[in-house]
């Protein structure tokens, strides 16, 4: 159960930055945090340089006057493996279905045991059987605690992107018909990430690189392999997790210009839905 404290910190962490704002119990604040990180600061979602990165994290909130408030943190989109379960039961998903997940012997395919991994399940929307679950290896969530406790901040939560992604995305998918395709990129400065989904379920998921054309060119591609796979979808929305000068060039005929997915003064996608009550704690 997330601690309401008059001041808490949304913070992205991202391989290659960090971007935060301060959150009331009922806005957000401006967004103060936008820092780069060198290279191989942070690898596939672990904090290779943990006390570097916890004095970052410490000067960046002490600038701020945030030091002392609650910090809810999204790991790394890479940190996570997720996936798409259907309940195997007869029975109803059981409200908490986490404790059930260790013990089903489902296949995965993950690249570590499920007994070394720490795990955010969570219900998808219109679905009663359909779970989305997001593994991250255990050594990574304790690095990644390791560098909050350099920091001397006071960690609530740290939950996977992908969870907060789609929790900020609720109102866009909201209605979505099933047979429905929505591409999701989220452009970074070292490379970037598209998530389609048919209705509001995740199908397919692949890194784009960042320069713009070739980004575009490997939508377009990724766009008619997936049709390609799944003929009976259809149409095409495409969200942009951020702000991006070239979204005229992920248009494709007939496909609406890209919209920016988030509102209401939240940095990214991922912050607005680390502060959604569907992101569990």
């Amino acid at each position: 159960m997330t601690v309401f404290s008059p001041q808490l910190v949304l913070l992205e962490l991202q391989d290659d930055g960090l971007k935060g704002q301060s959150h009331t119990a009922v806005r957000p604040g401006p967004v103060t945090i936008n820092s780069p990180l060198p290279p191989e600061t942070c690898k596939a979602g672990m904090p290779l340089e943990l006390e570097a990165l916890g004095d970052l994290i410490g000067d960046l909130l002490v600038r701020d006057n945030l030091i002392n408030a609650y910090v809810l943190a999204s790991l790394p989109p890479r940190a996570s493996q997720w996936r798409v379960l259907e309940w195997p039961s007869a029975d109803p998903v059981p409200e908490n279905p986490l404790a059930a997940m260790r013990t089903l012997d489902l296949p995965l395919n993950l690249p570590y045991d499920l007994a070394d991994a720490c795990l955010d399940v969570q219900p998808l929307p219109g679905h009663p059987k359909r779970l989305l679950l997001a593994a991250t290896p255990r050594k990574l969530v304790e690095a990644w605690q390791g560098v909050f406790d350099f920091a001397g901040v006071k960690l609530d939560r740290l939950s996977p992107a992908q969870t907060c992604l789609l929790a900020g995305l609720t109102p866009e998918l909201t209605g979505l018909e099933a047979s429905e395709l929505v591409a999701i990129i989220a452009p970074g400065e070292e490379s970037s990430n598209l998530l389609l989904l048919r209705g509001n379920v995740p199908v397919f998921e692949k890194t784009l690189p960042s320069e713009p054309e070739q980004m575009a060119a490997e939508f377009d591609r990724c766009i008619a392999f997936y049709r390609r796979q799944d003929p009976a979808c259809r149409g095409l929305k495409v969200f942009l997790t951020r702000p991006w000068d070239h979204a005229e060039l992920l248009v494709p005929p007939g496909i609406p210009t890209p919209v920016e997915a988030f509102c209401g003064g939240y940095g990214s996608v991922v912050l607005q839905g680390l502060a959604s009550p569907l992101v569990a704690a």
